[in-house]
């Protein structure tokens, strides 16, 4: 896996043998206000914590503050800690960043935190994990790896089109997935790789997780 930086943030996260492993390999680690408890119960220590700390608890601050973390106070509510960490991101030059937590919990803030990745796809190349899923964003044709029966959703963030598929049960009825028109959800992988072809728009592909490596 190519370099990158990992940011956490308060929603749900994949098992902990996964989320230990993205950060033993990350550049550099940063949570996102609450997503610094997620990372304190899974022993995992960042290097910084930005948000306005309305969820961070006074035990995690405490340990992180002994361990020399890096806190970035940003009180400003015109922006969620979420996008904060990834404009901060961006100041420091990361290009290739894995999220965890960002989906899950409250349901805005996972619709909230879509809406946001959708102004960033140009800036990072983001990658997120929660309990079930690798989900991948992608603006162009992508082959992927898989396993024969894995499960394949694909979805789009805004209105796709130029769409087929290599290696997957179902095809697409249509070129144009758009949300409110038609889904892609619940494929299945026929190989052990697939190639989602797109020739505008931005679609996550999301592939469910089990114990195998070449999905971390």
């Amino acid at each position: 896996m190519q370099l990158y930086d990992l940011l956490i943030c308060n929603g749900s996260l994949p098992a902990e043998p996964r989320a230990a492993a993205l950060a033993d390999s990350a550049r550099s680690i940063i949570c996102a206000d609450g997503g610094a408890n997620k990372a304190r119960a899974y022993g995992i220590t960042p290097q910084t914590v930005i948000g306005d700390f309305d969820s961070i608890s006074p035990q995690t601050l405490s340990e992180f503050e002994k361990a020399y973390v890096e806190f970035i106070h940003a009180p400003q509510q015109d922006r969620t800690d979420f996008e904060k960490a990834l404009l901060l991101l961006e100041e420091r030059g990361a290009r290739k960043v894995i999220i965890l937590g960002v989906t899950g919990g409250q349901l805005d803030h996972t619709l909230g935190n879509l809406s946001i990745i959708q102004r960033y796809v140009k800036k990072l190349d983001m990658t997120l994990y929660d309990p079930d899923f690798r989900i991948d964003i992608i603006t162009g044709t992508k082959t992927f790896t898989s396993r024969k029966g894995q499960r394949i959703s694909i979805v789009p963030l805004r209105l796709s089109s130029g769409i087929w598929y290599e290696g997957l049960e179902y095809p697409l009825p249509t070129t144009i997935l758009k949300n409110g028109l038609n889904e892609g959800t619940c494929n299945t992988a026929v190989e052990d790789e697939f190639t989602v072809h797109l020739a505008k728009g931005t679609l996550l592909i999301m592939r469910q997780l089990d114990d195998s490596p070449s999905l971390w």
